[in-house]
């Protein structure tokens, strides 16, 4: 709060100065803000029109009626409504008219008197009546002392008013006047309805209610506005605090904003300079095979069109031989002919070998990896007061790595039925994995198969398990390490690991009650999510103890898994869960805290009806099969949509298990049993 001022200090300051004009106030207007202005300034202000409904928040400051005038307060920006009335509605600031006439006592020159100039006379003022308020000439200072009814009053000289001797007697003078009765003066309050009042004021409205002087009715409305200028003043020092770390904020963000700049252009740069060493590099490789090739060609022309000359000029001489010759010429000659001619007839041309084939093959050169190579923002908010460490740190979903194009279409290899032998019950492929030589092993849920099929779809094996370790219901299926197959039995509430023959290894067991989708991450351990559970539980794989249990909390420590069906890791190690409760995708760090979401429920982008496999590629892009949307959602490796890479315009049909072959090839498995393999890069 700032320092109390004398009274003469506070005229002498800029407290009378108009916010908006910068001059002296001339008819100061008090706004609800309780910032001051002009009345004039408030009509030249920048008004704008709206309507009530727009400003339901301020209806304590809106007059009747449906279109509103509005302005915004010079010093605070808050926004006020004018008054039906105009800019001369809003209440009078009394104190600081006072305190102008007061500031004019003392400053105005060639002040006049005012009994003069009712006589038409113009003389200067010499002192000032205190309680008439009137500018007197001496002559009329003498009257006005003489006359009975003003004998009494304090007339002082003016220039003990200018030197402020007066100051505080002036202000003891002054008085409000009653704007319904012009000539009289405000002298009491009344209490019951919190207004003052002049004496006419008293004999009509107000004639039963508490009416008391000033004196008397200040004390509790002082005790009411000292008692909110504390809290304002116990407020002071936290705005201030806060000011300050605004102020810092400010400055550290304008430094962040120069340092990240820095940083751009310094790894732009940096990626200008590796890309055009990389084309100079390219270029002279180009120069050196293309030039080398050339020397070579020419070499062997300039050799061939030597020999070329060499023959047609033996031709030629033969043939003058053999036509003009005598018959003792040609047998003189016949052995060095027939030596050379038997010689030129074996000849071997010394030609090329091979051709240089040579070819530019351009690399990706998508907008997704211009950015992954350059880098991205990390771009959020976090609560204030929050420790910002380790937050740009990170497990959160992120491009890692040149993403390759990918088909506009993906190509059809090739698609078979995963039928077993001896089956009594329709196809109900729910799990799929892939073995290190490309075989591919299916879940057939319903007839409580394990199927090994190779490449091309040929059945190598099918299996059920034996006596005790018989399988009951299977849904998902991984691939360990050591190519033996780990597989979820709800019904039996365990996982089964066998070899691909179909000999039991071991029985996982006591941490399950509805076990479904099952995968592997970076360090070969067996992730398998629950969803009666709604947990994910981390097995060693070798003898299936139990790691860890990862709930899989949302950012409040809330259980937000709801119905589960799978699961997979990304390359980071990042948990991606199918959820049919909508985000339908939860992706969680190991630590099981819930790092991004995807998907609601619907039929439009972004939305799945009801979301079953998924995968995820060496690249990252991750794979999402919409079982009744049918279609598959590709997503770039930050979790965001990039296209449905298959829908029921490619034939596919309510697909369940999706995963990527060895080769790269994209694999879904369909209701009903069908496989289909597409390449997509």
């Amino acid at each position: 709060m700032d320092v109390e001022e004398t009274l003469a200090e506070l005229v002498e300051s800029n407290f009378l100065k108009c916010s908006s004009c910068c001059h002296d106030y001339q008819n100061p207007r008090l706004l609800p803000c309780l910032h001051s202005l002009c009345a004039e300034c408030i009509q030249k202000l920048p008004h704008q029109i709206s309507s009530q409904s727009e400003n339901q928040e301020s209806k304590e400051n809106i007059p009747n009626g449906k279109v509103l005038e509005q302005f915004a307060c010079p010093i605070c920006l808050s926004s006020i409504f004018l008054p039906d009335g105009g800019e001369s509605a809003f209440q009078s600031n009394a104190f600081l008219l006072d305190l102008c006439k007061l500031y004019k006592y003392k400053h105005d020159s060639g002040r006049h008197c005012d009994y003069c100039q009712y006589a038409g006379k113009t003389v200067d003022a010499v002192s000032l009546c205190l309680n008439c308020h009137d500018d007197m000439c001496g002559n009329c200072q003498e009257a006005h002392q003489k006359t009975k009814i003003t004998r009494t009053h304090q007339v002082v000289p003016y220039e003990q008013v200018k030197n402020g001797l007066y100051d505080h007697d002036i202000r003891q003078n002054q008085k409000l006047k009653c704007e319904e009765h012009e000539d009289s003066y405000l002298t009491s309050f009344c209490t019951d309805c919190e207004m003052l009042l002049c004496p006419e004021c008293q004999t009509s409205a107000h004639v039963s209610h508490n009416i008391v002087d000033f004196e008397n009715a200040l004390p509790k409305y002082s005790k009411q506005i000292k008692g909110l200028i504390s809290s304002i003043k116990t407020r002071l020092p936290s705005i201030q605090n806060y000011c300050e770390f605004l102020e810092k904020y400010s400055e550290n963000l304008d430094q962040t904003k120069e340092q990240l700049l820095a940083d751009t252009q310094t790894q732009a740069e940096s990626l200008h300079r590796m890309i055009d060493e990389c084309k100079d590099k390219l270029q002279q490789e180009i120069k050196e095979s293309c030039e080398a090739e050339m020397n070579q060609a020419k070499d062997k022309l300039k050799n061939l069109q030597i020999a070329s000359t060499s023959l047609h000029n033996n031709a030629h001489f033969l043939n003058q031989l053999m036509a003009h010759g005598k018959p003792e010429e040609v047998l003189v000659m016949h052995r060095e002919i027939t030596s050379r001619l038997t010689q030129l007839i074996k000849m071997q041309l010394d030609g090329l070998t091979s051709k240089l084939r040579i070819g530019f093959i351009p690399g990706a050169n998508t907008e997704q990896n211009v950015q992954t190579l350059l880098g991205k923002l990390s771009n959020d908010m976090i609560p204030v007061g929050k420790s910002e460490s380790n937050q740009l740190a990170g497990s959160e979903l992120r491009i890692t790595s040149v993403l390759p194009n990918v088909k506009s279409t993906p190509e059809f290899l090739l698609s078979f039925d995963s039928e077993g032998t001896d089956e009594s019950r329709d196809i109900w492929p729910t799990g799929m994995a892939i073995t290190k030589k490309d075989n591919v092993v299916i879940v057939d849920r319903d007839n409580k198969k394990i199927k090994v099929f190779d490449s091309v779809g040929k059945l190598l094996k099918e299996f059920t398990g034996q006596n005790d370790n018989k399988i009951g219901i299977p849904f998902d299926v991984t691939v360990l390490e050591n190519d033996t197959i780990a597989l979820t039995d709800y019904e039996k509430e365990n996982v089964k690991v066998f070899t691909q023959d179909g000999n039991h290894l071991l029985t996982i067991s006591g941490f399950f009650k509805h076990p479904r989708g099952i995968t592997t991450n970076s360090k070969g351990e067996i992730l398998v999510v629950d969803c009666r559970q709604q947990r994910i539980t981390v097995h060693d794989p070798k003898n299936g103890n139990l790691i860890k249990t990862i709930d899989g909390l949302d950012k409040k420590g809330n259980r937000i898994l709801v119905d589960p069906y799978y699961i997979t890791t990304t390359h980071e190690d990042n948990i991606l869960v199918t959820d049919t409760a909508a985000p339908n995708i939860k992706v969680f760090n190991m630590e099981g805290r819930l790092i991004a979401e995807y998907g609601t429920y619907g039929v439009k982008e972004q939305q799945i009806l009801q979301p079953f496999g998924i995968c995820v590629d060496d690249y990252g892009y991750i794979f999402v099969a919409d079982n009744q949307n049918h279609r598959i959602h590709l997503l770039n490796p930050d979790g965001k949509l990039n296209k449905f890479l298959l829908t029921k315009s490619n034939s596919i049909w309510h697909p369940m298990a999706v995963n990527i072959s060895k080769k790269g090839f994209f694999l879904v498995s369909e209701a009903l049993g069908k496989v289909r393999l597409y390449k997509y890069l």
